[in-house]
């Protein structure tokens, strides 16, 4: 236990030191709460997020022309969703995609209404709403080596308290708090699933504006369970007069806590900021680098029907960071498929006891596959 907290604090102190703005009582702060968070690790697991692939672009007009501009921007947009890179790099494959981004979408159609808001706040008449084509975007982001973060991510509840003069206010679901809608804007924008508590009376019993603010983890961690949070976002905002803000974050993941201190002329650069980071450092763990394809052998037990198999391999191929998957043998419930895949082994079972469909069994045993794994349907 006192090597893995050891080990921990060394890349969170780390972390710190590249944001270069966390003082030394905080360090110690998130330290004592990272001893609280060590028995919540990674409880709920990771679920697919359905809009991936969807993006909604304002335009100002609805002609063919505003069209192919902005569908390079949703397409771009996707990219930055299935990468986790903010900065998409303009590979040769990635330039030609652009000049004619139509080959990757499926559908579209023109939205009217006031919601439709550009980057500088400006408002224009319409909107763009594309849906693109996994499977031609997935063999883009292949032939151009990029990294691939799979669908399946984890959910963050977001705790957030602002304090105007005397007034502190928790943010809740629905809310058009300019900040809430910026942090959901960017979430959106790099695809993170995030939401906020409901604030109904279930919650209200349990969490006042105090506990936001003072980070109680007793209670903040057992009132996010409701939610099925994988990661539990809290933010502290504070108003300092004349349109500037002081932001304090943290985010608390796999039994680490990540913290995030700031003070901006506008509190949604702040928003923006955190999504980011908790992305990075999500990405990390997540991504499967462009490496050049691999063969894996993999072992599954548990395959008792034809059901079975068929569901096993429509699964395996459904995956993005799996590029293809053939049966090399069939032994009774027992299945060795070669998997081409871009990550190493270890990632590759990591990301496949994530999806929670394939498990590790009680007792491998001895197996000539490079991971030995259980269907559990």
């Amino acid at each position: 236990m006192l090597h893995f907290i050891q080990d921990n604090f060394i890349g969170y102190t780390c972390h710190e030191s590249r944001l270069g703005v966390v003082g030394s009582v905080a360090k110690l702060r998130s330290f004592c709460w990272l001893l609280l968070c060590l028995s919540w690790t990674n409880v709920c697991g990771a679920a697919v997020v359905p809009w991936l692939y969807d993006v909604e672009v304002p335009v100002e007009n609805q002609s063919s022309s505003a069209r192919h501009e902005a569908s390079k921007v949703a397409l771009l947009q996707v990219l930055t969703r299935l990468t986790g890179l903010v900065h998409v790099p303009r590979y040769p494959q990635i330039v030609r995609a652009l000049s004619a981004p139509d080959l990757y979408y499926s559908q579209f159609r023109f939205v009217a209404g006031p919601a439709s808001v550009t980057n500088n706040g400006v408002g224009t008449p319409f909107s763009l709403r594309i849906q693109f084509e996994p499977r031609s975007v997935l063999r883009l982001i292949r032939d151009s080596a990029l990294p691939i973060w799979g669908s399946n991510r984890p959910l963050v509840v977001a705790w957030v308290v602002v304090e105007q003069g005397i007034e502190r206010e928790i943010i809740a679901t629905g809310s058009t708090h300019p900040l809430a809608l910026a942090l959901q804007q960017r979430a959106e924008e790099r695809g993170l699933p995030i939401l906020y508590p409901l604030l109904d009376l279930e919650d209200q019993i349990k969490v006042d504006p105090a506990v936001v603010w003072g980070r109680m983890s007793q209670v903040l961690l057992p009132a996010s369970e409701r939610y099925g949070a994988d990661i539990v976002l809290v933010g502290r905002i504070q108003a300092l007069g004349e349109g500037s803000w002081a932001t304090s974050w943290e985010f608390w993941w796999d039994g680490l806590i990540i913290p995030l201190e700031r003070r901006d002329v506008a509190a949604t650069l702040s928003a923006a900021a955190v999504v980011d980071l908790i992305v990075d450092e999500l990405t990390q763990r997540y991504a499967v680098l462009g490496r050049e394809p691999r063969q894996i052998l993999l072992g599954v037990s548990g395959v008792a029907s034809p059901a079975d198999y068929g569901n096993l391999l429509n699964y395996l191929e459904a995956l993005e960071f799996v590029d293809g998957v053939n049966v090399a043998q069939i032994n009774a419930d027992h299945l060795g498929l070669i998997v081409t895949t871009r990550a190493e082994p270890e990632q590759l079972q990591w990301l496949l006891e994530v999806e929670r469909r394939l498990l590790q069994p009680t007792d491998p045993g001895f197996s000539s596959a490079d991971i030995e794994m259980v269907w559990g349907g």
